[in-house]
């Protein structure tokens, strides 16, 4: 899947990532907001770090493949205020080495470190 970061979040995971592509493992927990102002409220803060796009345009999606759940507003991930709590729905952990990816076989472009490992290597440089 496909995942557009958001740079002005201030979740230290994302930080210095435009785009990643995690692999989806299940169904995915649906971010489900009762008052439609809190998805505003969350947009607004740049609370919503990473939000399932789509590839050819960039812009976030609720259609399915695309968005495996249909999380409204494409909403994969939240962070609090802070940038240090991170929730996620796909898989970085998944995603560590090129031969993680679906397609590593047919895509000669990957590189050797999964994209996935940034997220982590962004949480160990913060704490250093």
């Amino acid at each position: 899947m496909e995942l557009a970061c958001d740079r002005e979040s201030p979740c230290i995971f994302t930080r210095g990532i435009e785009s990643l592509e995690v692999p989806i493992r299940h169904g995915e927990g649906k971010f489900i907001a009762r008052d439609p102002a809190l998805l505003d409220e969350l947009s607004r803060r740049h609370l919503i770090p990473v939000r399932y796009c789509d590839p050819q345009t960039g812009e976030p999606t609720q259609e399915y493949p695309l968005n495996p759940n249909g999380s409204p507003g494409g909403a994969a991930g939240l962070c609090d205020p802070t940038g240090r709590l991170f929730g996620l729905m796909p898989h970085p952990e998944c995603n560590t080495h090129r031969t993680h990816h679906p397609r590593w076989t047919r895509r000669p472009d990957l590189p050797e470190e999964g994209l996935g490992l940034k997220l982590f290597r962004n949480a160990v440089e913060f704490l250093r």
